[in-house]
């Protein structure tokens, strides 16, 4: 069975950085200094662990305020584990997270290859694809409220 549990700011997050290790570090290729900032510390984690395999820390992500912007990241999933939904999944606890926070938007910046994912989460890519730790990524948002306005507006041209 798998578990997802968040972790609020200040608590132990060692699991998340368990899979953001082995995902970002030693798959991906970046340095570990600079997969470690001063975010951690103050940020939600949402983690997922396998109840069936001795309850290892299988995915994870992060959320973060400034003012009344979201930022989401760090989302990982281990390799054995991907094309599950699990990293829908979390995005969707952190998604919620920021709704319940106040935030007026969510922000992240997205590798090239997962872009889709955010789509189908209502992320929209902003501005043009640049590098981050020699990985393409793109800057994607998700406006609240902007989608259900537009619904109302354009109602009666939706069937």
């Amino acid at each position: 069975m798998i578990k997802i549990k968040t972790v609020n700011p200040g608590g132990d997050y060692s699991e998340a950085m368990q899979v953001r290790y082995a995902v970002f570090v030693e798959e991906q290729g970046v340095p570990h200094e600079n997969e470690v900032d001063e975010y951690d510390k103050t940020a939600y984690h949402v983690v997922m662990t396998d109840n069936a395999n001795n309850d290892k820390p299988i995915a994870c992500g992060r959320l973060y305020f400034l003012d009344d912007i979201a930022k989401l990241g760090r989302v990982a999933v281990i390799s054995e584990y991907r094309r599950k939904g699990f990293a829908i999944e979390i995005c969707k606890e952190l998604i919620y997270l920021a709704k319940s926070h106040g935030a007026k938007k969510v922000v992240l910046h997205s590798q090239t290859y997962v872009v889709p994912l955010y789509e189908k989460l209502g992320f929209k890519c902003v501005g043009d694809e640049f590098s981050e730790e020699n990985i393409p990524h793109f800057k994607m948002e998700l406006v609240f409220g902007k989608e259900s306005l537009l619904k109302s507006l354009f109602s009666e041209f939706v069937k």
